[in-house]
């Protein structure tokens, strides 16, 4: 009987893990500011191509649609350039990218969740 809990216990966890973390409600963020803005093609990818304001980096996370690592990886492109900030969910302190393909990630301690936004094309301009 012991070694069947343990077992149960043990699957749970396990299955727990293999899911990722859990979702994060994007309702719960405040205080988001933008720190700085990098580019590993400085010509190609330049500020003007993420030139978000703290609000409208607020707005995307409120839009964007979250999903796995592997699903931004399997379907969105990835953009050379992005900007970076801190934000807070339910008052903790976390971090944020947010880059020119319209993806981005919040990291929070150890948890990071990840999102897209195919309805965000008026934050990012023309």
């Amino acid at each position: 009987m012991v070694v069947r809990t343990l077992l149960i216990g043990l699957s749970l966890a396990l299955a727990g893990c293999a899911s990722g973390p859990a979702r994060l409600d994007t309702t719960h963020l405040s205080a988001v500011y933008i720190a700085d803005f990098t580019s590993s093609d400085p010509k190609g990818c330049t500020t003007a191509d993420v030139d978000l304001t703290h609000d409208e980096a607020h707005v995307f996370f409120r839009r964007a649609r979250q999903l796995s690592e592997k699903a931004l990886a399997d379907h969105y492109p990835l953009a050379p350039c992005r900007i970076e900030g801190t934000l807070k969910h339910d008052g903790q302190p976390c971090d944020f990218d947010i880059s020119a393909a319209m993806t981005g990630s919040i990291t929070c301690g150890e948890r990071r969740w990840f999102f897209a936004c195919e309805d965000c094309g008026d934050l990012f301009g023309p």
